[in-house]
């Protein structure tokens, strides 16, 4: 599976639920190594990073992580659809 066909279906099911969630574009003005995605879930603030195969955080991915989760936030890196079911579960923990 492609990384664009695991945000795509991802962000579909996060939408379905009801959550709100933004999908971060990569451009010259975003911010280098920012999520995919974040989402307003449960009064929290959490983001999502989709991988597929032996793809591993850049170093500025890293830097983002650790000062969302610093702050409180959670950060997820999804590599799956039941990625996402776990960390949904988590989070509505």
């Amino acid at each position: 599976m492609r990384e664009s066909t695991l945000q795509t279906t991802c962000l579909s099911a996060l939408k379905l639920e009801g959550y709100y969630v933004l999908n971060l574009h990569g451009s010259a003005f975003a911010s280098r190594g920012a999520p995919d995605a974040v989402a307003c879930i449960n009064e929290r603030f959490i983001a999502f990073e989709f991988k597929v195969g032996d793809n591993d955080l850049e170093p500025a991915q890293r830097i983002h992580k650790k000062r969302i989760e610093n702050n409180g936030g959670r950060y997820f890196v999804i590599r799956s659809l039941k990625d996402l079911e776990d960390a949904l579960d988590l989070i509505r923990r």
